[in-house]
């Protein structure tokens, strides 16, 4: 039974056939046409003046390591600065140590933070990639 629209209505019943064709695989399948890739390199993406290569997903590598160094180097200073609170000073011991214990906890929520946001970076440029795949599979038809 269909709508006045053409379209079945409701949830399909065991034995009917399908009204859509499904993919083989399952879920959704690689887009129809073929991908032109105009990949300019680093350079050639940090001038294009018609913004069709991005440059961000190229950097990505690159500011997740200088970002791990940099996290790394900190954590490392703090340490340090532990050790010294606990040499120097009874009082400030108990602080040293705190410090001691919360550096490598916040070094590794840091790089956590650090590396989901750079995902989230790199997931919206593939959204923007698929989609150009999208618009580019209508034309080609």
């Amino acid at each position: 039974m269909g709508t006045p629209y053409g379209q079945p209505g409701g949830w399909q019943q065991p034995g009917q056939p399908q009204p859509y064709p499904t993919h083989p695989g399952g879920g959704y399948g690689p887009p129809a046409g073929p991908r032109y890739d105009n990949d300019k390199g680093f350079l050639g993406s940090l001038f294009d003046f018609t913004f069709d290569n991005f440059i961000a997903p190229k950097l990505i590598k690159f500011l997740y390591i200088v970002s791990l160094v940099l996290l790394t180097l900190l954590a490392m200073f703090y340490m340090v600065a532990g050790f010294t609170m606990m040499v120097n000073d009874e009082p400030s011991a108990i602080i040293g140590l705190l410090v001691i214990i919360l550096a490598p906890i916040g070094w590794f929520l840091y790089v956590m933070m650090t590396r989901v946001w750079l995902e989230l970076m790199i997931v919206m440029f593939k959204i923007s990639e698929d989609i150009k795949d999208i618009r580019d599979s209508r034309t080609l038809r």
